[in-house]
């Protein structure tokens, strides 16, 4: 709105979500149209006494790409996401932890889910990225101490799902006391775990993968043990997620494993058994070939100066977005363009705006920054990741333990970008290579799909394989064929998913089957059927959604929420967060 700028806590969840799963956004975009819920007030009241005194829980089952199986069927990963109202109070939850560092903090061994405070507006957690260079370079440096040792890798089994709802809420108790947490805030925590574990899931019975109240709670069931191990241990420790590793000399690099299978299992949790390929042994000498594996070139155009330079166009200049739109999509490039228009009227961005015209680099780099320069850089991105690409492919057919483990990433880095960049013909070929590497399945049936326009291959893989196609295929306006006449639980989500970024869907069987409530919710919007829907998740979706002629979810997409809205190129971000750096 149009002089109103929305609270921390709603940009935060808005954020955090948009890279994660696009309908807890949505649920979110509708939930704050409504100018008061967008208040820190409303999310630290309203929301969180809404979550605490509700009679149903609203979870989506996502079924995401996990792995191609050794039968050739998909395995996917079942994420639970949580409705528009829990994703709000649960950013409330998460800032208020942040301000006990000392008690909800990770160490410093540990480099996933750091919570943010203060004015920081990006999400109830830092970028992925940010631990997994803060991550780098601890091992670098316990690395070069140690120059005749090893760097192991091991892995905890099933992680989330391991974490009960006893130890969980034991841990959560004790911290909240700790900290001496507001009350309602330490109940309601209380309450979404015993949400997690009242889910039905198959074979799983802990605390759920989706929430971002999940990473907190697992964060804080390792607190002592990663203490403990990054003092204790005879080799250095460091923790991302549910990879763990281990540097130092073989000696000690044993007898830390065996105190780490040990400690774990204390609270039910196993590593990976010898021989699995989650367990990896390099010498520090190879593994410090790859020392700068993450460090980017300087003087010269970026993935992420051009993602600055595009919103600084947009935002600052006031840019045409639907001009560069069609100029981006005439040079064959996939590259979503938010519309920023609404916001630039916002009094705190103007007094915002007004600070930093003061600041000679930001002068300049306004000055700078054109339509044509942005297709410049553009194109020398499509330039060098297509030639990233090819050298990286080369090296894979005789890439073996380390070396293949540095490739991989390098080689999803690439594809991602060049989803957005490259040109369909390339898009062809570069799948072509990918298909045949086991690990790059998922982003060659991307770039297949993006290239041909045809979704067959691509709807079985799941939600974030879908979206990841979605932004690209939306982007240029592409209309996407499928040929299935009946659609599994996963291909009607992925379906769903192209629908409401506004993909023009033709089947060669007509009409799409709408008979899905999610397929009816993304096809023709909310109807009083599914108001009353049995699903909750669904329910609240629908009645934020709203009655409408026509769908409102494309739009969702094609504008911003708010000057802080960060620009989320989804063939990247969704592709890439759920994978174990």
């Amino acid at each position: 709105m149009k002089g109103q700028r929305p609270g921390i806590l709603a940009s935060r969840a808005v954020n955090q979500y948009r890279r994660r799963d696009i309908l807890t956004y949505l649920g979110l975009r509708y939930y704050l149209a409504n100018t008061s819920a967008r208040e820190d007030a409303w999310a630290n009241h309203v929301a969180t006494d809404l979550a605490l005194t509700r009679s149903t829980v609203p979870y989506f089952n996502a079924l995401n790409f996990k792995e191609v199986k050794e039968d050739g069927s998909i395995g996917h990963r079942s994420l639970h996401m949580p409705g528009a109202n829990e994703a709000l109070a649960e950013a409330a939850l998460l800032a208020e932890c942040a301000r006990y560092p000392k008690v909800f903090g990770n160490p410093d061994c540990v480099f996933c889910y750091t919570l943010v405070g203060g004015r920081d507006r990006s999400g109830v957690f830092e970028h992925y990225m940010k631990g997994v260079l803060r991550r780098h370079a601890a091992v670098k440096k316990a690395a070069r101490e140690c120059p005749e040792g090893f760097v192991q890798y091991v892995d905890i089994k099933k992680f989330y799902p391991t974490i009960t709802k006893e130890l969980a809420s034991r841990v959560w108790k004790r911290c909240c006391a700790k900290a001496a947490m507001r009350e309602d805030f330490s109940t309601l925590g209380e309450k979404l775990i015993e949400d997690h574990v009242s889910i039905k899931r198959d074979g799983e019975y802990g605390i759920l993968t989706g929430p971002m109240f999940s990473h907190l709670l697992a964060n804080l069931v390792m607190h002592d043990l990663d203490d403990e191990f990054s003092t204790t241990l005879p080799a250095c420790y460091f923790r991302y997620v549910d990879d763990i590793i281990l540097v130092g000399d073989v000696a000690s690099v044993e007898k830390s494993i065996a105190i780490v299978e040990r400690k774990l299992s204390d609270l039910g949790f196993e590593l990976h058994p010898e021989g699995s390929e989650k367990r990896l042994r390099v010498s520090v000498a190879e593994w410090l070939e790859g020392e700068d594996d993450y460090r980017e070139p300087k003087n010269r155009p970026t993935w992420v100066a051009l993602a600055g330079d595009l919103k600084r166009f947009l935002l600052v200049l006031k840019g045409d977005h639907e001009d560069l739109r069609i100029r981006f999509r005439e040079a064959g490039f996939r590259i979503p363009i938010p519309d920023y228009s609404a916001m630039v009227f916002e009094v705190d961005w103007l007094v915002r705006l007004r600070d930093l015209a003061r600041m000679k680099w930001f002068r300049r780099k306004t000055r700078e920054t054109t339509a044509e320069t942005l297709l410049g850089q553009a194109k020398w991105l499509r330039a060098y990741h297509q030639a990233e690409f090819e050298r990286l492919v080369s090296e894979m057919p005789s890439a073996e333990g380390y070396l293949r483990k540095r490739l991989i990433p390098k080689l999803r880095y690439s594809s991602g970008r060049l989803i957005c960049l490259a040109q369909k013909q390339i898009l062809l070929e570069c799948a072509e290579k990918l298909l045949e590497i086991q690990e790059l399945h998922l982003h060659g049936k991307v770039m297949q799909s993006v290239a041909s326009a045809n979704v067959d291959q691509l709807l079985h893989l799941g939600g974030n394989a879908a979206q990841a196609a979605a932004q690209a295929l939306s982007a240029n306006d592409d209309v996407a064929y499928v040929t299935p006449k009946n659609f599994s639980p996963a291909e009607i989500q992925s379906l769903a998913i192209l629908a409401m970024n506004g993909v023009q869907i033709r089947s060669s069987h007509g009409e799409l089957n709408g008979d899905s409530e999610l397929m009816r919710l993304a096809l023709k919007g909310c109807d009083p059927e599914l108001m009353k829907s049995d699903d909750a998740f669904l329910r609240e979706l629908a009645c934020l959604h709203g009655m409408a002629k026509t769908p409102r979810h494309e739009s969702m997409f094609q504008t911003a929420f708010d000057q802080d809205d960060v620009l989320v190129m989804d063939a990247i971000d969704q592709l890439q967060e759920y994978v174990s750096p």
